[in-house]
């Protein structure tokens, strides 16, 4: 005897694929633009996490979840990257040299 009907399977899957995405987001949220904790890095913001986030499913989700391999392809990327993640990455770069240069 079955117990769900074929309409109650499908919106069972679409919660499931919902929940899917959301987890895949929140991984994405706490992966990007972050290096390694014991490098020194500051960890992102919330304003330069949703800077980049679309960016990160777009051009480096293959990437997801190392953090590491996650920040090196928005660096080799910055060609394609949106202005805003661009900025981010830069200003980070930026702050990074003149970090490591003191």
């Amino acid at each position: 005897m079955d117990i769900m009907t074929q309409n109650q399977r499908s919106h069972l899957a679409s919660r499931l694929t919902i929940s899917r995405c959301a987890i895949a987001l929140v991984i994405a949220m706490t992966a990007v633009i972050s290096g390694p904790v014991n490098a020194g890095e500051e960890t992102p913001t919330a304003e330069e996490k949703e800077a980049c986030m679309e960016d990160v499913f777009r051009l480096c989700s293959s990437h997801i979840p190392d953090r590491t391999a996650i920040t090196a392809c928005l660096r080799s990327k910055q060609a394609s990257l949106s202005q805003r993640c661009r900025y981010v990455i830069s200003v980070r770069d930026t702050g990074k040299k003149s970090s490591d240069s003191k």
